[in-house]
C-alpha cells in the first residue's frame, strides 16, 4: 500500500494515544510550571536591582548570581518536560478498516494494511530496581512485509484493548493460511521457531515430533519437553504469533 496523504485515510475506527495534550493541561500543569520557574527569576532580579541601589554592581551579581543559576536550571528541566509531553502527545496508534496507522515523533509515520501484517509477538517483562520497585511493562509488536518490526509503545492507552482489535484481524486471516501451508507439507516460520509435519526446527536444532512429549507456554517462556525428559526453553519475546504456533501443534501434530 502506498503511502496515502493524510487527508486520503479515510475516518479511524479508532485511536490508542500515547499521552493526549488538552487545553486543560496547559492551565493545571504548565502555568503552574511556569510560575514555579519565574519565581526564582524574579527573586534573582529583586535581589539585583536592591544589591545594585544599596551596595553597587559587585554585590547585585553576587545576590543575583545563584538564584538565576538555580532558574536557567529549572528553565533547561521545564522545556525537557514540554519536549517530552510533545513527544508523547505526537505517538498514536489509528485503526482503519484497511489496517493501521503508526504516528511516531517526530514526523515519523507508518502504514501496514492488514493483509502486510505476518506476525504478531506480545510478551511481558517484570522489571525491577533493587528489589524495591516492581512494575510489569508490556510489549506488543507487528512484523509487516514493509517495514522492520514495528513496536507499540509499552505505555500506550488500553494496550489490551489494541492488541485484541489487531490480533482478531490478522489472526482470523493468518490461521487458516499457516494450517492449510501446514497441510501441504511446507515448512511455517514463526520467528526462531519453525514447524513442518516432519520436525519443529530451532536455530540450531531439529527436533522430530516422535520426540516431543508436549509444549507448554508459562512465565514468557515456550517450553518443549522432550522424550528424554530434557526440557527446551525458547523466549516467547523470539516467536511470532505464538497463539497459532501453539494451535497448530496442538491440533495438527
Amino acid at each position: 500500500m502506498a503511502k496515502p496523504r493524510r487527508s486520503d485515510l479515510g475516518s479511524p475506527i479508532t485511536r490508542y494515544h500515547l499521552q493526549e495534550l488538552r487545553w486543560r493541561d496547559l492551565f493545571i500543569v504548565f502555568v503552574p510550571l511556569t510560575i514555579g520557574v519565574l519565581v526564582p527569576v524574579g527573586v534573582g532580579l529583586w535581589r539585583t536591582l536592591y544589591g545594585y541601589s544599596s551596595f553597587g554592581p559587585a554585590a547585585a551579581f553576587i545576590w543575583g548570581r545563584n538564584w538565576f543559576l538555580a532558574g536557567g536550571f529549572l528553565v533547561i528541566l521545564l522545556l525537557l518536560y514540554a519536549y517530552r509531553r510533545l513527544k508523547r502527545a505526537h505517538t498514536w496508534i489509528e485503526v482503519y478498516p484497511w489496517g493501521l496507522y503508526f504516528q511516531f515523533p517526530p514526523g515519523r509515520k507508518r502504514y501496514v494494511n492488514w493483509k502486510d501484517i505476518r506476525g504478531i509477538t506480545s510478551y511481558s517483562v517484570n522489571k525491577s530496581f533493587f528489589r524495591v520497585i516492581n512494575r510489569t511493562v508490556h510489549y506488543l509488536t507487528i512484523h509487516s512485509r514493509k517495514y522492520p518490526s514495528l513496536q507499540c509503545h509499552p505505555e500506550i492507552h488500553d494496550r489490551e484493548g489494541l492488541k485484541k482489535i489487531i490480533k482478531k484481524q490478522v489472526f482470523t486471516r493468518l490461521r487458516p493460511i499457516l494450517h492449510q501451508a501446514f497441510k501441504r507439507g511446507e515448512l511455517i516460520p514463526f520467528g526462531e521457531v519453525s514447524v513442518s509435519k516432519r520436525k519443529l526446527y530451532l536455530p540450531k536444532q531439529e527436533i522430530p515430533w516422535e520426540y516431543i512429549n508436549g509444549i507448554s507456554v508459562q512465565k514468557g517462556v515456550f517450553n518443549i519437553k522432550l522424550s528424554d525428559q530434557k526440557k527446551i526453553e525458547v523466549p516467547i519475546r523470539k516467536i511470532h504469533n505464538i497463539e497459532i504456533l501453539v494451535h497448530l501443534i496442538k491440533t495438527e501434530i
